[in-house]
This record gives C-alpha cells, sequence and structure tokens, in this order.
C-alpha cells in the first residue's frame, strides 16, 4: 500500500514537473533559431568575467559564437550587454575587448553597460535598436539561457531570432541540470509577477 502511495506521488510529480518544463514553449511557441538569416545587429547577453577581469569561458563561447556570425555576413553590427554584476568587470567592455582582438571593427560594435540582469539586457537593446533604426536581431547566449532571453525579448515586441553558444568544454554536463532549474524558476517567477518586471 505504502508502495503505491509513494509510487503515485512520484508519477503526479513528473507529470507535474513536465508541465512545468513544457508551460514557456506552451505560452510562447518553439523557439525561433536564426539558422544563417540575416538581421541588422547580434546582441550577445553578457555574463560575469572571472574575478581577475578576464573573460569567463562561458562568456567567451558567446563571444567566438557572435564573431562567427559577424564574419558570416548574419548583420554588420554587435550589441555587447552586461554591467558588472558579479564584481568591478563590465561585462560588455570585456566583450568588446575580445571583438576587437578577433579584427571586428569598433565602429561595429555597440556596449551597453548599465544592465544587471536578463530583463535589463533586453529592456536596453531595445532601446539601442530604436534608436539606431535597427529592425531585427540575433540573440547570442548559451542554450539554457535562450529561452528565458526570447520570452523576454517577445514581451518587448522585438524581432529577434536566437543561436545559442557552445558550452564550455570544461563544465560538466551534469551541472547544467541546476542551471536549467535556476532559469526555469526565473521564468515562472517572471510569469507569476509581470506587472513588477514592467514597472
Amino acid at each position: 500500500m505504502v508502495f503505491y502511495i509513494i509510487l503515485t506521488i512520484f508519477v503526479m510529480f513528473l507529470i507535474f514537473m513536465c508541465f512545468i518544463l513544457s508551460l514557456p514553449r506552451i505560452l510562447y511557441g518553439k523557439l525561433n533559431f536564426n539558422n544563417n538569416r540575416k538581421a541588422d545587429v547580434i546582441i550577445i547577453l553578457g555574463y560575469p568575467s572571472l574575478n581577475n577581469g578576464e573573460v569567463s569561458p562561458v562568456l567567451m563561447e558567446r563571444i567566438k559564437k557572435g564573431i562567427e556570425l559577424y564574419k558570416l555576413n548574419n548583420a554588420g553590427k554587435i550589441i555587447c550587454t552586461g554591467g558588472a554584476v558579479k564584481n568591478e568587470y563590465i561585462e560588455a567592455e570585456i566583450m568588446h575587448k575580445e571583438l576587437v582582438k578577433a579584427g571586428i571593427p569598433n565602429e561595429d560594435i555597440i556596449c551597453e553597460k548599465e544592465s544587471k540582469g536578463t530583463w535589463d539586457n533586453i529592456k536596453y537593446v531595445k532601446k539601442i535598436m530604436e534608436e539606431n533604426k535597427m529592425e531585427t536581431g540575433i540573440i547570442v547566449t548559451h542554450i539554457g539561457h535562450i529561452r528565458r532571453a526570447s520570452i523576454y525579448a517577445k514581451e518587448f515586441g522585438l524581432n529577434i531570432t536566437v543561436e545559442k553558444s557552445n558550452i564550455p568544454k570544461n563544465i560538466p554536463k551534469t551541472l547544467y541540470v541546476f542551471v536549467y532549474i535556476y532559469l526555469y524558476y526565473g521564468i515562472l517567477k517572471y510569469l507569476i509577477n509581470k506587472k513588477k518586471y514592467k514597472k
């Protein structure tokens, strides 16, 4: 009897988790991957640097993907977005430095240095796009973060596609289970508290 009760609870928990994980897709549809389409701008979302100011492995993978898209002529401009969050180093400035080292012209890079999180990233990106008469963009971030960024972009009315950066080789794949849990917690928090975000 106890076994069947535990089994029932476990099955109900699995059903609940499947619903929670499916909710963003139910509400916002499939992710719109870029698939080599042209856009006005590539948007690289920030990630904290290492505490010594060096570019972190996660951020480096986003930068590499942004460079790849630029060199494939998917867009002629890049927005680096991210302020100083986990330490005193500004994420956009770190990205800018790496992009210039890779041969991206300075005039093709726009830095947004104020944002403290994904919602702010997208909010300030919208302002930059409007000021520069950019209509389409490609958001670059890692696979676990894409859904959240895509939802926020839709809420701001941005016409964007997404591209995933690689997961750094030195980060265990199992760790990303916890990353997904954290990011989906952020999505659910947003869905429950939309009015607070939009103030």
